[in-house]
């Protein structure tokens, strides 16, 4: 409980620094400049609340499951894309340009493969613990449970 209670803290800290260099770098004319930190604050915001949600969800079930953090890794991977593809921009020509394409093309790469894990995650027999928040049903529930219902139909009847 402590963990998520210093979570929430620091996302609302993070959260009103971003609102506060946002308005101040509006208020001085800085529109473009402005931007880019405001929408990477606002991704790291949203990656404190993934957090947040998934210790919420490993305290109130006691179940830890990947998925979340798979998300979690979406977001940041992102989050890393969108500034290095503003940062290509400002290296046009440069050797840094080459590495920072490299990057985008490994950022990219990891977020199809962290995508594909979790479809895999989805859609195969889990052999972890079902969270109560994702329901009884869906394929893998009724693949494990199928059997056994239709065991206490026959004896029904």
């Amino acid at each position: 409980m402590g963990v998520a209670v210093a979570l929430v803290a620091a996302g609302l800290a993070l959260f009103a620094a971003i609102i506060h260099a946002f308005y101040g770098g509006m208020r001085a004319g800085n529109v473009s400049g402005s931007v880019l930190p405001f929408l990477d604050g606002l991704l790291l915001v949203f990656i404190i609340s993934e957090i947040i949600h998934t210790v919420r969800a490993v305290v109130a079930e006691n179940v830890l499951t990947a998925e979340p953090f798979l998300i979690v890794g979406i977001v940041a991977a992102i989050r890393r894309l969108i500034v290095a593809s503003a940062e290509a921009k400002e290296h046009l020509g440069r050797a840094e340009f080459t590495h920072l394409m490299l990057e985008i093309g490994v950022l990219g790469a990891t977020v199809v493969a962290l995508g594909f894990t979790i479809y895999l995650l989805r859609h195969t027999t889990r052999s972890e613990p079902r969270p109560e928040h994702e329901g009884a049903g869906g394929p893998a529930r009724s693949a494990r449970t199928g059997p056994a219902r239709a065991a206490s139909a026959r004896t029904r009847h």
